[in-house]
């Protein structure tokens, strides 16, 4: 079952492939379309041209029958007069490979080219007498349309077979005016035509095969030469599918493809942050839930085995009610943070006391604040500012920026708490002293899993949640957080929100 599904799976083709074979059936339409355009104008050209080659050389036998009637040849010397017309409709009509003749007034034939040969013999006396034009008769409809100023027309003509013909004819005047007869060229469109065609298309077809072998060449390099980066990006995207995260695309030039690079290259990037953050954050998570749950387990252990006495179990398992808390607090936060990525945490607006809930949030850290002799400046002078929020999910974002600036306060230093109101929107600041946060650590600050320089922060307790947690409350508000910082002397976070949600 399985080698049948294999042995039908459709055989693999390569982009290089498909981009060579679109361009170049591209080419071959466009070269067949254009030669068919070249066979339309070329007919065109060929009948204009032919058409108008019949109308001279109709109007030079015109004028030559006029001139020898107005010099009287026809009345002191016919035949003279008559051979001379032999042997111009003859020569004509063998030239240009077509045929001249001259008609009465009921449209029958009077002069032809067979009436002579080749050695300018006169072999007949008359068209009656000719095979070919005895039988043939111009056409009333076509009569009444010729004029002195000239006819043309394509279509049969009775008594010169079936195929079309292109027609062109002009009235032929005496010196008084009065009509004598009509005289018509004719060339056969199909049989002429084809050869035309024949050789042009033979012309076309040379240049069109040298063309489409260096069109075939050029296609063939220019697309290699394209699919050259794709295929690139497909092997290092194959390694960013396996985990490797390290190679790089190298950009060139400044198209689609420069950009898709760019932006594969950015990807990784961030996908590497992300890998290492995660690594990261299992490691913090690990040792986070490890080292509580075994203090919490051998506590419990010591109490009842009577390790511990039973005097002290009141303070043990005061450690042990904290440890646990704590751990609650992280579970907490990871599930918040699931929630709001998933769009299931939903605001609960109310109204909200900024200044009372900034203060109230302050004194879960007044033990630590007074261990570490901090001083907290900005209440004495802070007027209470009303706000439309979700106050529950706006205290965790306070507590946990006070719980990043007690951390990282330096003894004896300063935390700064400050509330700006404007027309639309309310900024809250909270600024400490201390050593303050590297350049590039302030770029990846919010990102989640994300903890700053481990020699900072040994003596602190977390796993890089609560800044990214922050962030994304204050987002799901809309409004912005943001950080910056001057190492060793201060470092200040500031988010604003709307007024009104």
């Amino acid at each position: 079952m399985r080698k049948g599904n294999v042995k039908n799976r459709p055989r693999r083709t390569t982009l290089f492939l498909k981009y060579f074979r679109v361009t170049f059936s591209i080419i071959l339409v466009t070269t067949i379309a254009m030669c068919a355009v070249f066979i339309v104008f070329m007919v065109n050209y060929w009948t204009t041209s032919s058409a108008d080659q019949l109308k001279r050389n109709v109007a030079s036998l015109v004028e030559t029958v006029q001139k020898l009637d107005s010099k009287g040849t026809f009345d002191d010397n016919p035949e003279e007069a008559y051979l001379t017309l032999y042997i111009d409709f003859h020569t004509v009509s063998e030239a240009l490979g077509g045929d001249f003749f001259m008609t009465d007034l009921d449209g029958n034939v009077v002069i032809c080219k067979e009436l002579i040969n080749n050695d300018m013999e006169v072999i007949h006396k008359n068209a009656d007498q000719c095979v070919m034009h005895k039988d043939a008769k111009v056409a009333k409809e076509i009569l009444d349309k010729t004029t002195s100023n000239g006819y043309y027309t394509m279509e049969n003509m009775r008594g010169l077979g079936d195929q079309l013909y292109i027609i062109v004819g002009q009235k032929v005047l005496y010196k008084d005016g009065s009509p004598v007869g009509y005289i018509y060229g004719t060339l056969p469109f199909t049989a002429t035509l084809s050869l035309y065609v024949e050789n042009m298309l033979k012309l076309f077809a040379g240049a069109a095969v040298i063309s489409l072998v260096f069109a075939v060449i050029l296609v063939y390099l220019f697309s290699y030469k394209t699919t050259v980066p794709l295929r690139e990006m497909s092997r290092i995207t194959k390694l960013y599918a396996h985990g490797d995260f390290t190679q790089r695309i190298d950009v060139k030039g400044n198209d689609e493809l420069s950009d898709l690079g760019e932006k594969l290259n950015q990807m990784a990037a961030s996908l590497e942050v992300l890998d290492d953050s995660r690594s990261a954050f299992v490691a913090n998570v690990s040792h986070e839930l490890k080292t509580p749950m075994t203090s919490i387990g051998g506590f419990i252990d010591g109490i009842l085995d009577g390790t511990i006495p039973q005097s002290e179990e009141k303070k043990y398992l005061k450690i042990v009610s904290d440890e646990v808390k704590r751990l609650s607090t992280l579970v907490q936060t990871m599930l918040t943070l699931s929630k709001i990525e998933a769009g299931e945490e939903k605001l609960k607006p109310s109204e909200t006391d900024l200044k009372n809930l900034l203060f109230t949030a302050l004194l879960n850290f007044e033990k630590p604040i007074e261990a570490a002799n901090i001083e907290v400046v900005g209440f004495e002078d802070m007027d209470a500012v009303k706000v439309i929020a979700d106050e529950k999910m706006l205290y965790q974002v306070v507590y946990n920026l006070y719980d990043n600036a007690v951390k990282f306060t330096n003894e004896g230093g300063t935390i700064y708490v400050e509330i700006i109101v404007e027309s639309d929107k309310v900024t809250v600041t909270i600024a400490n002293t201390g050593e303050g946060v590297k350049d590039e650590e302030l770029l990846h600050i919010f990102e989640r899993f994300y903890k700053v320089d481990k020699s900072r922060s040994e003596h602190v307790k977390g796993v890089g949640l609560g800044l990214n947690l922050a962030k994304n409350i204050i987002e799901l508000h809309g409004g912005e957080i943001s950080a910056a910082s001057t190492p060793g002397e201060l470092t200040s976070f500031s988010f604003w929100i709307p007024k009104k949600q």
